[in-house]
């Protein structure tokens, strides 16, 4: 088995990437090949919205190193992620690379599909979190990853989290137990079964989550709040529904752009 740690972090050696490197370690220990890159060491430019990697299934022709990260993630089995907390978000090098990734959430073989992740944030200031994790969710769940273990740890200065050895500790099982081929969440439990995040949308007594698209309803017994979700099971992230998302939501748009064009250019020119 492969391993790829990644860190989203041109802090070398701080927090993110001593969390990366404490799991491959324990993936190492249970006989599995481990590689590791820093996302800030490759030139990554903004997708253009050209659509031809959903469309004409093409590799991206951007010109730099996107497709050199993919690649290096196409040869592991599995992906140890670590991401900063940048100012109630990650940091913005992952989105960069996922809005690149198109191609990859709309393949119909899925490459990246039940392949085992973890994901360490590391974050400065309590109640700053963020959409930090949510984001990095979104990463993993939209390229078909299972996510194994989420760790969010409070580590302002650079090497604090040498200081956290249950922190260390727990990294270094969850890399060893992704080695030995474990896919089971071994994560804190939040409140929406599929991403384990408590970021929710509420609608009087209604809820959804806006990462899974799951609805449910809030329901308060012996003063205690939970959601009840009516089918966990149907999350946007299963292959029948983003199959059926490109299909009947994002495929129609190419021939309706090719039938609007003409007049839309024309309509632009009062906007030159």
């Amino acid at each position: 088995m492969k391993i790829l740690g990644m860190v989203v972090s041109a802090r070398r050696l701080g927090n993110s990437e001593i969390a990366v490197r404490e799991a491959l370690m324990g993936a190492e220990e249970a006989g599995a090949e481990t590689e590791i890159i820093r996302l800030t060491d490759y030139e990554i430019k903004p997708c253009i919205g050209c659509m031809r990697c959903a469309f004409k299934k093409e590799k991206c022709h951007i010109k730099d190193d996107c497709n050199r990260v993919y690649e290096k993630m196409l040869e592991a089995d599995a992906l140890i992620l670590g991401v900063p907390d940048y100012i109630l978000g990650a940091a913005g090098y992952l989105k960069m690379l996922l809005d690149r990734s198109m191609g990859y959430l709309f393949a119909q073989n899925r490459p990246f599909y039940g392949k085992p992740a973890m994901a360490i944030v590391p974050y400065g200031v309590k109640d700053w979190e963020g959409l930090t994790m949510p984001m990095v969710s979104i990463f993993l769940l939209s390229l078909g990853y299972r996510i194994v273990d989420q760790i969010m740890v409070r580590c302002q200065g650079p090497g604090e989290i040498l200081f956290n050895e249950e922190v260390l500790e727990r990294c270094h099982k969850t890399g060893k137990l992704i080695a030995a081929g474990a896919v089971k969440y071994r994560g804190k439990e939040g409140t929406c079964p599929v991403c384990h995040n408590n970021l929710m949308e509420i609608d009087e007594l209604e809820v959804r989550c806006p990462i899974c698209n799951i609805k449910g309803h809030i329901i308060i017994e012996d003063g205690k709040l939970s959601v009840k979700f009516e089918d966990p099971e149907n999350h946007r992230w299963t292959p029948e529904n983003i199959k059926e998302h490109f299909e009947k939501n994002v495929l129609p748009s190419g021939p309706r752009y090719m039938k609007l064009r003409n007049e839309i250019k024309e309509r632009l020119k009062r906007y030159r």
